[in-house]
């Protein structure tokens, strides 16, 4: 029977301390860039639904 493979080391409180914040700036920025694209759509439905001013009409 092979002996079991040994565990890796445990990481240092500052190794775990810079994954919980790269793992914090990595979901900011997946909110942030979903937050822009359901904006970009919105705006582009509105503009899809919004008639142009045509050249006939005339405002006083």
């Amino acid at each position: 029977m092979d002996a079991p493979l040994p565990l890796p080391p445990m990481p240092t409180s500052k190794q775990q301390s810079w994954g919980v914040i790269i793992s914090i700036v990595i979901i900011v920025l997946m909110i942030t860039i979903g937050a822009f694209y359901a904006w970009g759509k919105r705006i582009a439905q509105e503009r899809a639904i919004t008639p142009l001013p045509s050249a006939t009409t005339t405002t006083y």
